[in-house]
């Protein structure tokens, strides 16, 4: 399929007619900025093709323009196989479509139905939700974002990639052919059982509903005959019992026993009222006798307590007098003690003024003093660090360890090329003679024998330089060698500004003689400054210059100082004074705790004594009431005859008790009562028993007449009969949902065959972004996983941008897949490759590129860098 042009008006953000042309066979680019209307376009494309002119879902009504009441109108011109069609198409208001291709004009739903057959989709539900329905465009037709999923694609892409497939696995089982035996198969299972739960339904629920009332009528005949039969031997039992109570109730000695119980318990209420009466007597008796002791009691208490309260009235007045007296003579020491700590007070401060006076003094002759050591100090620091300059010149010359490396090494170096040029020269004799001064290599030569086995000058004097060069037998390569290391050597000593080895260790030596003496300074400086805390001097010698610089050079005026033995003296003295004073004060807060504790004792006394007295008080008031209120003696000699009343009461009641207690009366009327109970309960069973004699009579008298055994024999072969025909439709539908199972596992296995085309086609495409990966697909062909390095990924684990290209490349599989079958495709992506790096942005362009070959391929961008390599067709919606 090749779009060739696309106009529309009033669709979305299109509302004046725009027509884009200009479509080529191969690859296509639309480079827009964001909000040109790309997206919309592939919509309008989605909706012509997809949504039913006379639509008026959510998604139609979304095509109008924002706030316009219009109709959206789309016309596309486009080729299949090579035939040229047009279709235009009107939505909301008189909607139409007109398709005109090489039959002629087809208008309204022929246009549909002619339109699906064309491009091999189905009707669906026009909300946009219905991919499924699309077939191989509403795959290839990629919207915005939905190229970021891994998806696989509908029935209909999967039925014409199976049908394509079938030559090539040569398959039986997954075609078509397949696909209508399994659906014959699931109707005739679908007649007898539902596809999902597997409950009976049509002529297996039936068979199964008229077993089940065949079951229901069989049990219903049964019970009515055992009902029956029960009937006969319940009415049988029920006579029998009738008789037994009948004889039970004209029992004589049942109604003898009975007046018997009645004149038993006559007897015991009577001698239960005789003992009331006797206990109640008795009670009143008692009753007398306990006011009486109880009266007699009071009296004794409140003499009682009258006595001991006026003993302890006695005996807290007794303690009341000696504690006041302990008062008294506490006060009078508290105040002399008070006279004391202010006199010792007195002595103290004048002591204390004394002792800080003649501190004070000793204090200003110490500062000076430790002015003076400082200023000596300060002069020994200045001497030391005078020292420590010279020092420090020294020991700056000293010679790093490896510069005294390197000259040992050039200097056994000259020493050993010296020794191989001695060992091969020819040696001269030198005699000095004479009173003119000669040097030999720049010293003063002695007079007399001198060798020479190397290069050597003579001076003489001012006269002359000769340079005598002894013949070398081994040739000119050890005296070269020691020039060389000469050379070598006097470079490096005037480097280091030394005159040989020798002089340069004894430099070294010198100066680290020096740098441990400069350490050793440092440390008397360090001792000399240890700081002073009484004068208020840091340790250190610039601390000591800076506080020496800061009190100047004026010297306080010399007090004469108290002598060591008068600060004792007063301190002795202070301290005395001190130590009378706390004596003093302890004394005092001694004496002041025990007055307080004194005066709270009193205090408490006070309290107890008037608590005593006001107790003392009430017992005698309580006393002289109850005297008044009757005499000790009238009660006591009252009290004697209501005992002797109570005896006799006493006894009277034990003799009613014993009387009382020869009859049972509460047992005697259970007795009664039980009997009683029988005989209303047998009058009771009696008449239940006629009524039921009477029902059971009845019921016989109705139902042996119907034949209730024949009716039982004939149900059991109506259900007989009903299990019979239940059983041969559910061994059918268990054979068809054996088929069905079988049929299932056959087309998984052809699903599996299928999909090794597939994923070779993939693999492809795939093997030249991931190489060396293996692909994995569902039952479904969706790509479920990848394998790399022996490690399967689900294909929703990957990242964005693989999941992107993956999406975009199995589409492609399916799509060659589909040319191959001869179905109508083409390749359109909105904003594709948006998380592609750039070394597989030009990979996917180059695989699109190729697949432009096969098909029509239109890619909706904003990117124009990413595809400005892309040798396409440019498409510029500004230039319409």
């Amino acid at each position: 399929m090749k779009i060739r042009s696309l106009s529309l008006s009033n669709f979305r953000k299109f509302r004046a007619p725009k027509t884009i042309s200009g479509f080529t066979d191969g690859l296509n680019i639309v480079v827009e900025p964001n909000e040109a209307g790309k997206s919309t376009l592939l919509e309008a494309l989605r909706a012509t093709f997809f949504i039913r002119h006379s639509a008026k879902t959510e998604l139609v009504r979304s095509f109008c323009p924002f706030g316009d009441d219009v109709a959206p109108k789309v016309a596309i011109t486009f080729e299949i196989e090579g035939e040229r069609w047009e279709i235009e198409k009107q939505f909301l208001k008189s909607p139409h479509i007109w398709l005109t291709g090489p039959p002629g004009r087809i208008e309204s739903d022929a246009a549909e139905d002619k339109l699906q057959s064309l491009l091999g989709f189905e009707k669906g539900n026009n909300r946009g939700g219905d991919l499924e329905t699309r077939g191989a465009l509403g795959l290839l037709w990629v919207e915005q974002a939905s190229a970021l999923a891994v998806e696989a694609p509908g029935r209909l892409v999967r039925d014409n990639i199976r049908s394509a497939l079938e030559s090539e696995v040569g398959a039986v089982v997954g075609g078509r052919r397949f696909e209508l035996v399994k659906a014959r198969v699931e109707d005739s299972y679908a007649a007898l059982r539902t596809p999902r739960s597997g409950r009976p339904t049509g002529r297996l629920a039936e068979s199964e509903a008229t077993l089940n009332s065949a079951r229901e009528r069989r049990a219903q005949s049964e019970s009515l005959l055992q009902q029956y039969e029960q009937a006969l031997t319940a009415l049988d039992e029920a006579r029998s019992s009738k008789r037994l109570i009948e004889r039970d109730l004209a029992d004589p000695e049942q109604a003898k026993r009975k007046l018997l119980l009645v004149e038993d318990l006559r007897t015991a209420e009577t001698s239960q009222l005789r003992l009331a009466s006797a206990s109640a007597r008795y009670a009143e008796a008692e009753l007398v006798v306990l006011g009486a002791d109880q009266q007699l009691q009071r009296i004794q208490a409140a003499v009682e307590a009258a006595d001991d309260g006026g003993a302890t009235l006695t005996k807290l007045d007794a303690l009341l007098a000696e504690q006041q007296a302990d008062f008294d003579k506490a006060l009078a020491e508290l105040n002399q003690l008070r006279l004391s700590l202010n006199d010792a007070r007195s002595r103290r401060t004048e002591a204390e003024h004394l002792l800080t006076q003649a501190r004070a003094i000793s204090t200003q002759q110490l500062r000076r003093g430790g002015i003076m050591r400082a200023r000596a100090q300060l002069a020994e620091v200045q001497r030391l660090e005078a020292e420590l300059g010279a020092k420090a010149t020294i020991s700056d010359t000293n010679l790093p360890l490896d510069a005294l490396e390197e000259l040992n090494s050039l200097d056994r170096k000259v020493t050993e090329a010296r020794a191989l040029f001695a060992a091969g020269a020819v040696g001269l004799d030198i005699e000095v003679v004479g009173d003119h001064p000669v040097k030999i290599d720049g010293i003063l030569a002695k007079s007399g024998h001198h060798d020479v086995v190397t290069r050597t000058e003579v001076s003489i004097g001012t006269v002359a330089k000769l340079v005598i060069t002894p013949v070398n037998v081994g040739g000119r390569s050890a005296e070269a060698n020691l020039r060389s290391a000469e050379e070598a050597l006097a470079s490096a000593l005037t480097f280091h500004g030394v005159t040989s080895y020798g002089g340069a260790v004894t430099q070294s030596e010198h100066a680290r003689a020096a740098q441990q003496e400069t350490a050793a300074i440092k440390r008397q400086i360090e001792a000399l400054c240890p700081g002073d805390i009484a004068l208020g001097l840091p340790p250190g010698a610039a601390a000591l210059k800076s506080w020496l610089s800061e009190i100047g050079g004026d010297e306080e005026t010399a007090i004469q100082p108290p002598s060591e033995a008068d600060l004792v003296t007063l301190e002795e003295a202070f301290n005395s004074m001190r130590d009378e004073e706390l004596k003093a004060a302890a004394v005092l807060e001694t004496t002041q705790a025990r007055l307080h504790d004194t005066e709270k004792s009193l205090v408490k006394l006070k309290a107890e004594r008037a608590a005593a007295e006001s107790v003392v008080i009430v017992a005698r008031e309580r006393l002289q009431l109850l005297v008044q209120e009757k005499d000790r003696d009238a009660i006591t000699t009252k009290l004697v005859t209501d005992r002797e009343e109570l005896a006799r009461r006493a006894e009277a009641y034990e003799q009613a008790k014993a009387s009382a207690a020869a009859f049972d009366a509460e047992k005697l009327r259970r007795s009664i009562a039980n009997i009683d109970q029988s005989e209303k309960r047998a009058q009771e069973e009696r008449i239940e028993l006629v009524a039921r004699i009477a029902s059971l009579e009845s019921t016989i008298a109705s139902e042996g007449p119907k034949g209730l055994a024949g009716m039982a024999a004939e149900a059991r072969e109506v259900e007989q009969a009903a299990a019979e025909n239940y059983d041969r439709l559910r061994q059918e539908a268990d054979m068809l949902e054996l088929l069905r199972t079988t049929l299932r596992n056959a087309g998984e296995d052809a699903s599996k065959t299928f999909l090794g085309p597939v994923t070779r086609r993939a693999a492809r495409y795939v093997e030249r972004i991931l190489p060396g990966a293996g692909l994995t697909f569902n039952d479904e062909m969706g790509l479920v996983n990848i394998a790399r390095g022996g490690i399967d990924e689900a294909s929703g684990d990957l990242s964005r941008g693989t999941q992107e290209q993956l999406a975009v490349l199995t589409r492609l599989a399916f799509a060659d897949l589909l040319i191959e079958k001869g179905a109508p495709v083409s390749l359109i992506l909105d904003d594709p490759l948006v998380y592609s790096d750039d070394t597989r942005l030009e990979t996917m362009t180059d695989i699109l590129l190729e697949a432009s070959e096969r098909m029509q391929v239109v890619l909706l961008t904003c990117r124009s860098k990413a595809f400005r390599h892309v040798d396409a067709n440019r498409i510029s919606l500004r230039d319409l």
